[in-house]
């Protein structure tokens, strides 16, 4: 089995090492390493796992990436974000900046057309407020990113599924399902959450192309019935049906 194979294969299938992995570098046999390491917590009950506190990971263990959740933004504007993307005509709201926030604040409008006889190029002579908006939204859209918290739905070679946050900025939150990562030791386990700092995870890449499939469509119908969810809940659970209804 090679280093590019496993990256694009379920780790939860069989999958058969090299035989001579010192012809192997570096990458590849800790790759090969963390797969063969004992599962994190195989066999054990899930009560018996979310009564775990503060247990430090000793051994390079491989995950398999299930999901990607932004959990400091909110469901609505992600589903927004998704039909955008799919159709820029079903953008509802400009979030760059809306309306005016005091005397003199500026004013952002959504960009439904491009004039392709324009460069495109956003500099200084373009103007001051061109330019300083421009380097507004990238600074903002910027420090958003670093402050970001993700929920990564993670799963072992056992099957085993597991969630994980981020302590530090990830630069790999966008990344593909069935992506693979190299949780290293020294990583902090509680209550059934890794949680992941930027220095203690290798990103491997690959993807699952399966998985990936409609991926947007897939994204936004989940969080959509996660918002409904929210909503029954808030509103005290599903309303009891009449014996008439």
């Amino acid at each position: 089995m090679s280093f590019s194979s496993i990256l694009s294969q379920d780790i939860t299938e069989d999958i058969t090492p090299p035989a001579n992995s010192s012809t192997l570098g570096s990458r590849e046999q800790l790759v090969f390493r963390a797969y063969q390491n004992e599962p994190w917590l195989s066999g054990i009950a899930l009560n018996l796992i979310l009564d775990k506190k503060h247990i430090v990971v000793d051994r390079e263990l491989l995950f398999q990436v299930l999901m990607v959740e932004n959990i400091t933004k909110s469901k609505l504007t992600q589903i927004d974000d998704i039909r955008t993307k799919l159709d820029p005509k079903k953008q509802k709201v400009d979030r760059l900046r809306s309306g005016q926030q005091g005397t003199g604040a500026k004013r952002y409008e959504v960009i439904t057309q491009v004039n392709m006889e324009d460069d495109g190029n956003v500099t200084e002579n373009n103007g001051p407020n061109d330019y300083n908006n421009y380097k507004d939204y990238n600074n903002n859209e910027s420090a958003a990113k670093n402050k970001a918290v993700f929920k990564l739905t993670l799963q072992s070679k056992s099957g085993d599924v597991f969630f994980a946050i981020n302590s530090t900025a990830i630069p790999w939150s966008s990344c593909m399902l069935g992506s693979k990562i190299v949780i290293l030791p020294g990583t902090v386990f509680n209550r059934g959450v890794f949680i992941l700092k930027d220095s203690q995870v290798i990103f491997l890449g690959g993807i699952n192309r399966v998985w990936n499939e409609n991926r947007d469509e897939k994204f936004c119908d989940y969080l959509e019935s996660k918002l409904q969810r929210d909503k029954q809940f808030v509103n005290g659970g599903p309303k009891k049906r009449k014996a008439n209804d």
